[in-house]
């Protein structure tokens, strides 16, 4: 089994949970998004991935779609490729281990650019995705209302999104629309980014709420 997306992750979850399984996730740094599924609490997953950096030799800026777009070019399957964090002027890229030494040796270039390939040495307990902080003006904290807010649709469009598996809190597909959520709580919107919940920060006149909400670059 290769790195896990969101989808994957609440089905893997789920179907686990009803077994009464204990199951545990790791991508490789705290904060990861796409992760391996471990059984054994005491196996030591993180031997099973390899952090590559990757420094351009230009000065264009590179973004998360080149990174992966020229490491799929080489015919690297998705599943084997974890987050990809884009820094200033490199980027950190977790790989299945099995997969890393061919990444090394064969990654010349990103998009136009000709590219260094090394093995991270950076305190990967220290490595996080970058968060910017804003505020969503919400009528109340149902999920819908939420989605409504963060995609500046209709309740209506954001029934679509919920109802065709696309909004997920905790990991887990939300199946119903009047569902709460509270302070850190992880939200995910497929075509639309990841979000912690936090604190409401005041009601309107109108008694609409500014929430604050942490989103993930």
């Amino acid at each position: 089994m290769g790195f896990l997306n969101e989808i994957e992750i609440s089905q893997v979850h789920n179907y686990l949970s009803n077994q009464y399984l204990d199951h545990y996730f790791y991508g490789g740094y705290p904060s990861a998004t796409r992760v391996l599924m471990y059984l054994d609490e005491d196996y030591d997953i993180s031997a099973d991935i390899t952090a590559l950096c990757i420094t351009p030799k230009g000065e264009s800026a590179l973004t998360h779609r080149d990174y992966l777009g020229s490491i799929m070019g080489l015919g690297i399957e998705r599943q084997c490729v974890g987050d990809i964090i884009v820094l200033d002027n490199q980027a950190v890229v977790f790989l299945k281990r099995e997969i890393s030494d061919y990444v090394m040796r064969n990654l010349t270039s990103v998009g136009r650019q000709s590219v260094v390939v090394d093995l991270y040495t950076g305190d990967l307990s220290e490595l996080r995705t970058e968060l910017t902080e804003r505020e969503f003006l919400v009528t109340s904290l149902r999920i819908d209302n939420f989605v409504a807010s963060v995609c500046n649709c209709s309740r209506q469009k954001a029934l679509e999104f919920i109802n065709c598996d696309k909004v997920f809190v905790n990991y887990s597909v939300v199946v119903k629309p009047s569902k709460s959520i509270i302070c850190g709580d992880t939200v995910s919107i497929r075509g639309y980014g990841k979000f912690i919940i936090g604190e409401v920060l005041r009601t309107t006149k109108g008694s609409r709420l500014v929430l604050s909400v942490m989103q993930y670059e």
